[in-house]
C-alpha cells in the first residue's frame, strides 16, 4: 500500500511539472550550442548560447554587427512582435540578450540590477537572519504558486528565514488548483483584512500567484488599504497566462492529462475551466487592460537563464520555459533579470535573492535610493 501511495504522489508531481513545462518542440530553431565567457550588465558571465551572434553580443558589445542590430531597432517600442522578428532572423538567445540590454538601458532598471547583483555578492557569505533588521517595520505577505504544496512556490524557506529573524509575515493560502479570479478575490479580501493591522505591507508573489495578485490589486479601491500596500514584488508572474495551457487544451493532449489526474486522485479538478483560465491566447488581450495602483511600487523579477527556452516555445519569443518574459512584466514596474535561473528557480539560493530585493524595495520606499 505504501508503495502505491509513493508511486501516486510522485506521478502527480511529474504530471504537474509536465502541465506547466512541456511545450511542443520547435524544430526550426537554430541548433548551435556555444560556450562563452563574456560580460552582461557590466559583470562577467559564463554561459552557453544558441548562436554565434549571441556569443558576439556577450564578448564584444561594440562589434559593428551588434551596434547595427541595436541601431536598427532603436526607435521601435520593445514588444513581442519586435522580439519575434529578432528570434526568426537570429535566435532566441539573441532576442533575449537584446531584451535584457534594452531593459538595462532604463535608468531605474539599471540601478535595480546593479544593486541586486552587488547585494547578492555581499549576502552570499552572510548569516541572513542577522541581515533583516531593515524589515522590522514591515509586514510581508506571500502569494503562492500553482500546486504550491508540492514545490518551492509555497515560500517555505523564505518564511522560515523571516521566522528566525522575527519579521512579521503571512502566506495567503489560495486554492492550489483554483481558478485565477477565485483566488484573486481571496487575495483581495485577505489584503483588506491584513491592512487593518499592518500599515507597511509588501506583497511577494510567484508564477500563477502573480496573475492573481495583479487582479486582486486592481479590485481594491479603498484608499486606506491601498496606502498600506507599499510594494509588490512580482516573481516570474504569468500575467498573461501560459502557452503550456494552450498546448494541453489540444484534444489529443487533454486525454492523457485527464487520465493522469484521475489516476493521481485529482478527478475533481475542473480541467477545462483551469486550462481555459490559464490560456495564453485567451489571457493576453485581457491582461493589456490590467491597471496596478500607482502608489504601489512594483518590482518584476524575471528568470533569464539563456538556452532554457530552447525547443520549449511555439511563439518565437524569449521565455523562461513557462511564459514569454516580456509578458511577466507589470506595467510601470522596475525590472531585474536573474540570469542563473529559469521559471522553477531550481538550484538558486532564493533566500539571498529575496533579501536583496526586499532591501532594495525598502531603501526605495524610505527615499534612500533616488531615481536617476
Amino acid at each position: 500500500m505504501n508503495n502505491i501511495l509513493f508511486f501516486k504522489n510522485n506521478f502527480l508531481k511529474i504530471l504537474v511539472v509536465t502541465i506547466l513545462n512541456v511545450i511542443v518542440s520547435n524544430t526550426c530553431m537554430c541548433q548551435e550550442k556555444l560556450y562563452v565567457k563574456g560580460s552582461l550588465f557590466g559583470r562577467p558571465i559564463e554561459t552557453q548560447v544558441d548562436h554565434s551572434f549571441a556569443a558576439t553580443m556577450l564578448t564584444n558589445r561594440q562589434d559593428i554587427s551588434v551596434t547595427t542590430l541595436f541601431a536598427h531597432y532603436q526607435d521601435q517600442k520593445l514588444c513581442n512582435e519586435l522580439l519575434t522578428d529578432i528570434t526568426k532572423n537570429y535566435s532566441l538567445d539573441v532576442a533575449s540578450l537584446f531584451l535584457y540590454e534594452r531593459l538595462y538601458e532604463q535608468n531605474n532598471n539599471k540601478q535595480l540590477q546593479d544593486f541586486y547583483s552587488s547585494t547578492i555578492d555581499l549576502l552570499s557569505s552572510s548569516k541572513l537572519d542577522q541581515e533583516l533588521s531593515f524589515l522590522q517595520d514591515y509586514h510581508i505577505v506571500f502569494v503562492p504558486a500553482f500546486n504550491y504544496e508540492s514545490n518551492a512556490g509555497n515560500f517555505w524557506q523564505q518564511r522560515e528565514l523571516l521566522d528566525s529573524a522575527r519579521i512579521s509575515h503571512e502566506i495567503i493560502k489560495t486554492y492550489q488548483w483554483g481558478l485565477v479570479e477565485e483566488n484573486a478575490q481571496m487575495i483581495a479580501d485577505c489584503l483588506q483584512k491584513t491592512t487593518h493591522q499592518h500599515k507597511n505591507v509588501i506583497v511577494v508573489s510567484v508564477s500563477k500567484g502573480g496573475l492573481e495578485t495583479a487582479l486582486a490589486l486592481e479590485k481594491i479601491t479603498n484608499p486606506d488599504v491601498l496606502n498600506s500596500i507599499k510594494a509588490w514584488i512580482n516573481v516570474s508572474g504569468i500575467l498573461k497566462g501560459s502557452p503550456a495551457a494552450d498546448h494541453w487544451l489540444k484534444p489529443s493532449k487533454k486525454i492523457w492529462l485527464r487520465f493522469g489526474l484521475f489516476f493521481s486522485g485529482k478527478w475533481k479538478v475542473p480541467l477545462n475551466q483551469l486550462l481555459n483560465n490559464l490560456s495564453y491566447e485567451q489571457r493576453k488581450q485581457k491582461a493589456d487592460t490590467l491597471s496596478i495602483p500607482q502608489n504601489i511600487y512594483t518590482v518584476n523579477l524575471i528568470a533569464g537563464k539563456l538556452r532554457t527556452q530552447k525547443d520549449r516555445t511555439e511563439l518565437y519569443l524569449p521565455s523562461d520555459g513557462y511564459s514569454p518574459l516580456l509578458d511577466e512584466i507589470a506595467d510601470n514596474g522596475d525590472v531585474v533579470v536573474e540570469m542563473s535561473a529559469d521559471h522553477t528557480y531550481e538550484g538558486v539560493d532564493l533566500n539571498v535573492r529575496m533579501v536583496a530585493l526586499l532591501r532594495y524595495v525598502t531603501n526605495k520606499l524610505q527615499g534612500e535610493l533616488v531615481d536617476e
